[in-house]
């Protein structure tokens, strides 16, 4: 198949998951939660602003595949939050509370607000 071609085909079949009997939004945002930190989200799309005018990072095979199941993964998020409010779920249903990265996350947040606090105070 076409690599072109193949970079679209992953995230229409994120889109068409949808009508599987079996889909269950749900479970798809927890287990982008389980799978995802915010740290390690922060660098991805990072990776996906950066500069593809490296050679070196082009040759990259590891990279080039995190990016593609990454933005895979963060289209099935973004449908299964979509499918959750359209379907008028209820979002208390979500738990992500016990996942390692949801631990990771919080902390993350934790400093942010440290951080944010910081500079807060040096502005007023």
């Amino acid at each position: 198949m076409n690599q072109k071609y193949s970079n679209v085909l992953a995230l229409e079949f994120a889109l068409y998951e949808i009508h599987d009997a079996e889909y269950d939004p749900i479970k798809k945002i927890t287990d982008f939660w389980e799978k995802y930190d915010l740290i390690g989200i922060q660098n991805t799309l990072h990776l996906l602003l950066k500069n593809h005018t490296d050679s070196n990072y082009m040759d990259e095979l590891y990279v080039i595949c995190h990016k593609k199941v990454f933005l895979a993964d963060l289209f099935r998020l973004l449908i299964a939050y979509f499918t959750v409010h359209t379907s008028h779920s209820n979002i208390n249903d979500v738990d992500i509370f016990d996942a390692d990265t949801t631990q990771i996350s919080r902390a993350e947040l934790a400093v942010s607000k440290r951080i944010h606090n910081f500079f807060c105070l040096i502005k007023d």
